[in-house]
């Protein structure tokens, strides 16, 4: 007995429990349960999205499992076969299927999804109908694809609107139109500011000129007497407006004879007699001078 505990049989046992330790912690760690009854399914997918060794099994949010085994069937390239370890007390119905759910950080997992609880139980070693959810960067990039393809669309109908306009005749008539109003502005430019560089000493030689005019008018109004020339023009008004009233009144020659009507008629009158005499005088002499070396005689 005491050969059968020898060091070389502590030995070997140790290594053997520690070998045992060792793998039941790495399994324990990958989250699987050596002492816990699974059942294995199967599923294929085209697709794993990064899906790897260990990753949860969930079904309505609780992990059920956890995928054993993953494998490229290179005999039937774009088929790849994964084995799901699941937990023996749960049952699935035919028509179950387990989904790859990626995730925005961290690996995916695969969701199940029960058939009709009503259809037939699968049996331990099935397979499932495998789903593949699109990931976030699907989702990005097909929604990218349409901006960008309709961005390409928008950018084909802006080159063909460009090309029809530079195709145009009008757009070159237009252009050399435009070539020549700015020639013509160039021109007129610099006709200006030849016109400005001749005339313009002369012009501001005139304005200090004025300007200076200004200036001496200015000093001549200031060195006027202002108080006594409106003092000369209010006399003169009052003057004016006592002939005024002297005038409307009749006790003066010149008054009563503007408002005195008769007067002015009788004068008038007179004026006209006095015409009339005048006029007969110059064209009848002889009527009112009477000459002659013989004396007298009677004239008609």
């Amino acid at each position: 007995m005491r050969r059968l505990f020898t060091s070389e049989v502590k030995i070997g046992l140790t290594v053997v429990a520690a070998l045992v330790v060792f793998f039941w912690g790495m399994n324990y760690l990958k989250g699987i349960n050596l002492f816990k009854p699974t059942n294995y399914y199967y599923v294929n997918y085209s697709q794993v999205d990064g899906l790897v060794k260990s990753s949860p099994v969930m079904l309505d949010g609780f992990q059920v499992g956890l995928v054993r085994d993953i494998q490229y069937r290179y005999d039937q390239p774009g088929n790849i076969l994964v084995t799901l370890s699941l937990n023996r007390k749960l049952r699935l119905p035919e028509g179950s299927s387990a989904t790859i759910e990626g995730a925005l950080m961290g690996n995916p997992a695969v969701t199940l999804n029960l058939g009709p609880l009503s259809a037939p139980l699968l049996e331990a070693g099935d397979s499932l109908t495998g789903l593949r959810e699109p990931s976030l960067l699907d989702q990005l990039s097909s929604g990218l694809l349409a901006d960008v393809e309709a961005l390409i669309q928008r950018t084909d109908s802006m080159v063909a609107g460009v090309e029809t306009l530079l195709n145009n005749g009008s757009l070159a008539n237009s252009l050399r139109s435009i070539e020549h109003s700015t020639g013509e502005l160039e021109r007129l430019t610099v006709s200006l500011n030849r016109t400005m560089d001749n005339d313009l000493p002369s012009i501001l030689t005139n304005i200090d000129n004025l300007t200076g005019t200004f200036a001496q008018v200015g000093r001549q109004l200031n060195a006027l007497d202002l108080h006594a020339t409106l003092n000369k023009v209010d006399n003169t008004l009052e003057g004016l407006g006592n002939l005024t009233q002297r005038l409307n009144r009749t006790d003066n020659s010149l008054g009563l004879l503007l408002n005195t009507p008769g007067l002015y008629h009788n004068l008038d009158s007179t004026l006209i007699s006095t015409n009339r005499l005048l006029l007969d005088l110059r064209e009848h002499p002889k009527r009112y001078v009477h000459f002659s070396l013989f004396g007298r005689g009677n004239k008609p």
